[in-house]
């Protein structure tokens, strides 16, 4: 989840008659937690246009992933770990290849495995050895999540 404070926000969206859109010029983590970089490209208008999402919930992710379709598309998700989950004592941004939510076996939780494209698996949880946990389905899949994305045509 982000936490946005008042001195930040900048009016943009005032000045553009859109007071529904809100623009900060920062945005606090309130959680030392996994999150996702998300590359989205979409039509608007007849108009191909990109932009990037921050996204902290597993939930408003797999949302966009069901809106995938002819006016909006992935182009890439990146995740941003903190330094304990990812071991190197720093935050890190990396390529995401597969998010898998598979189950404990000794206790039923669901547990999230982000599977990286350099092969490497991260979890939230506390380390689990794989052997313990069960896949009960993909959520994301960078081979079939991507195959739709549209390239962005240079104006002319």
């Amino acid at each position: 989840m982000l936490v946005t404070y008042a001195q930040a926000e900048v009016p943009l969206g005032l000045m553009a008659n859109k007071p529904e859109i809100r623009h900060w010029r920062y945005a606090e983590l309130s959680f030392n937690s996994i999150w996702l970089y998300v590359s989205i490209g979409y039509t608007r208008s007849g108009h191909q246009r990109q932009c990037t999402l921050l996204m902290p919930e597993l939930r408003e992710f797999e949302q966009l992933l069901n809106d995938r379709g002819d006016a909006l598309w992935i182009d890439d998700v990146m995740i941003v770990s903190p330094g304990d989950v990812n071991g190197s004592g720093a935050w890190m941004m990396e390529r995401l290849a597969a998010l898998v939510e598979a189950s404990n076996q000794k206790n039923g939780e669901f547990v999230y495995i982000y599977v990286l494209e350099n092969g490497k698996r991260y979890t939230e949880a506390e380390m689990i050895q794989s052997a313990k946990l069960r896949d009960e389905r993909i959520i994301y899949q960078s081979s079939h999540h991507l195959t739709d994305a549209k390239p962005i045509s240079s104006p002319e």
